[in-house]
């Protein structure tokens, strides 16, 4: 009730600052005269990000307000040493900023983008002495900024003003059928609908069979029900997901939209500190539905010294053989191909030939792709069905062998009986879209919501741990962390038209690959750090930008903990001192193969956006990477949380998957992995669960 009246209280005040934020939208964005279709119209702006913020949860919502609520318009050009007098201007900045606003409104559009110029100059000044505030400004004004720039370029209007195209026309027919503007339902979609099931028609569990509960539809737990099956043909396999069932002919293909409809938090969890992004699927297929198709299978070094030496060091020894036969089972069955080069973009080829020209050897990447026309959406999930998620595959195959699949079903705990140490799990409570609470009976469990939800029912069932006093349960977290370079040309680049990732340059003793990597337009303003005419400038240049993106494999670890949120959970993590060293080295790669391969400019995520103009000036430009740059950082590969070993003491599950202390209860999705395996994660979380369905059948 106090949430919804707290909601209620912002929704009044956002619309009370509809005025203000569409005049802040055009100073923050920028004027084009010049080109009339990416003149922002602060009206559209602003009505396009209500249109999506009420997609989201009202927690996303109440978020969204406060950053608007607390955001400053001016700040002082340093800030006070005495902590007490940080803490008073703390408080006084927002109440100031609300005067500001009606002075703001009044002021000329010239006027008002001065006031933006200079907001964010002097908070670039500022970063480090930011640390110590009370509020930090500048995360606060860089989420306001990825609303309203992300809503932008998410508006039909923009998009013609760029020049940015849906789709390519191949000489061959997606999955979805030649209508490419108009993409049919793929047969797979079709079965998914037609089969679907609710929670009241799964809830009681029946005689004479075994009944599977699988909670998650995404990569672990898809591939886990699937193999399930295989092995235990008369098996009732009921398959719970919190999110929607959409057919792939349904799917947005704006990307702002998809976020706000099929991600975790409209694909805005961030970190205790707010600096660090954590991207998950909200939606039937999990991540699979909407990631970038790479399917890569550790091998040579990558394997050996990643996963193989790292897990034993931490005291994890699985069956090699037996895992790595694991992931060639899904070979096949997810169609993984070496991308063709045909649908990359231009953009892709140049960056490969500028990491040929410092030494360094790009690996065409694999995906799980069937007829792939490259429209460069992946994210947003694939309307012409090429991506073979566990929509196109695992998913229909189940349901046609009489797997139930109850979508909108959210879990809210496990049932447990018997002591702390020496409990069985008899199934999950869970509600439907309605609200209504059912009690979902199975004879054996297996948890795979993904790595921060498995980990929040475990806590909400009132399970930290096997042992007495020994917390395990959301300890280990981790994932692969990343962070865009961007580089301009001289030369149209198109990386829009064509596939997302097309190359990959591997560094293994760094932990590490650099991806060629584009997205559609919102995904440049939402980490673009330009603003005002430098960020238009950069939009009117929008097909002569190349991005390549360093991922790690992070050193560092965090947990996953209660906290007063909406969620009640919250992740606290931060890179340490050899992730930052790792991600500069990345980062200066990419910035000297662009410069090789003829940039003009490079620039990352940081906050003050500036530019290195040369490559004599990339040492100093990488010197000081670090926290208090406030570089954008971002992992969609969450990883640990609730982690294999075979000692209670140190992890949740043992080496079958099983849950420590816990009868007929297992987990088969990221949050087992016990160190970051770096390569991107799908193949992996699918060779887990593969391994996995043995030890859950037996």
């Amino acid at each position: 009730m106090v949430e919804r009246v707290i909601a209620a209280v912002l929704w009044l005040y956002w619309r009370a600052n509809r005025g203000f934020l569409e005049r802040f939208a055009v100073a923050l964005i920028g004027r084009n005269p010049g080109n009339v279709l990416l003149d922002p119209d602060g009206r559209a702006v602003v009505r396009e990000l209500n249109r999506l913020l009420k997609m989201m949860t009202r927690a996303v919502f109440v978020q969204a307000a406060l950053s608007v609520l607390v955001m400053p318009l001016w700040v002082p050009r340093k800030l006070p040493y005495s902590p007490l007098a940080r803490l008073l201007l703390g408080l006084f900045l927002p109440v100031w900023s609300q005067v500001w606003r009606i002075v703001f409104c009044f002021r000329s559009a010239a006027g008002r983008a001065r006031v933006v110029d200079t907001l964010f100059v002097r908070l670039g000044e500022q970063a480090a002495a930011e640390e110590d505030q009370l509020i930090k400004s500048i995360i606060v004004i860089g989420a306001v900024k990825t609303l309203l720039s992300g809503a932008y370029l998410d508006l039909d209007r923009t998009w013609n003003g760029l020049d940015y195209q849906r789709f390519q026309q191949r000489s061959w027919t997606p999955p979805s059928g030649p209508d490419l503007a108009d993409p049919q339902r793929t047969p797979a979609s079709t079965l998914l609908m037609q089969r679907r099931r609710t929670l009241a028609e799964v809830a009681r569990k029946p005689a004479g069979s075994t009944t599977y509960l699988v909670i998650g539809s995404g990569a672990g737990g898809a591939t886990a029900a699937y193999f399930i099956q295989q092995a235990d043909p008369s098996a009732r396999i009921v398959i719970l997901e919190t999110g929607p069932l959409v057919p792939n002919d349904a799917l947005p293909d704006k990307l702002m939209e998809s976020a706000a409809s099929l991600y975790m938090n409209g694909g805005f969890t961030l970190s205790a500190d707010e600096k660090t992004t954590f991207v998950q699927g909200r939606v039937v297929g999990g991540g699979t539905l909407l990631n970038n198709s790479v399917a890569w299978k550790p091998e040579g070094v990558w394997w050996n010294d990643v996963v193989v030496k790292r897990w034993e060091r931490f005291g994890v020894t699985l069956d090699w053989a037996r895992l790595d036969a694991s992931y060639d089972a899904m070979l096949d069955l997810l169609n993984v191909r070496p991308v063709n080069p045909v649908v990359m973009p231009p953009m892709a080829q140049t960056l490969k030939d500028g990491f040929a020209a410092i030494g360094q050897t790009a690996t065409t990447v694999k995906c799980n792709i069937l007829n792939c026309i490259g429209c460069g959406r992946c994210n947003a999930g694939c309307r012409f069905g090429a991506k073979q998620s566990m929509n196109e595959t695992t998913l229909p195959r189940l349901m046609a062998a009489g797997a139930l699949l109850v979508p909108d079903a959210h879990v809210t705990g496990l049932m447990l009986d018997g002591e702390p140490g020496a409990q069985r799990c008899r199934g999950a409570y869970a509600r439907d879209a309605t609200g209504t609470a059912f009690q979902v009976e199975a004879d054996r469990i297996v948890l795979a919501a993904g790595a921060f939800a498995s980990t929040k029912i475990l806590r909400r069932s009132g399970f930290s741990g096997a042992l007495p006093g020994v917390r395990t349960v959301g300890k280990r977290f981790s994932g692969n962390m990343g962070t865009p370079v961007f580089g301009e040309f001289a030369t149209r680049q198109y990386g829009a038209r064509g596939i997302q990732v097309g190359y990959a340059i591997e560094m293994p003793r760094e932990r590490m690959v650099i991806e060629t990597a584009f997205g559609p337009p919102s995904s440049l303003g939402m980490e673009a750090p330009q603003w005002g005419p430098d960020f238009m400038g950069l939009l009117d240049r929008y097909n002569d930008v190349a991005v390549a993106v360093p991922v790690i494999g992070a050193n560092a670890y965090g947990s996953i903990n209660a906290d007063l949120s909406s969620s009640g959970y919250t992740i606290s993590y931060a890179l340490d001192d050899d992730d930052w060293y790792r991600l500069t080295l990345g980062m200066k790669a990419a910035g000297q193969a662009m410069f090789a391969a003829g940039a003009r400019r490079v620039c990352s995520t940081r906050f003050d956006a500036t530019w290195a103009n040369s490559p004599a000036e990339l040492d100093a430009y990488f010197g000081a990477v670090g926290p208090l740059q406030y570089l954008k950082i971002t992992t969609a590969h969450l990883q640990g949380g609730n982690v294999l070993h075979p000692d209670p003491a140190q992890g949740v599950v043992d080496l079958d998957m099983r849950v420590h202390g816990i009868d007929k209860l297992w987990i088969a999705d990221a949050s087992i992995i016990p160190s970051p395996i770096k390569v991107n994660l799908q193949m992996t979380v699918m060779a887990l669960a593969h391994y996995a369905a043995k030890s859950i059948v037996a």
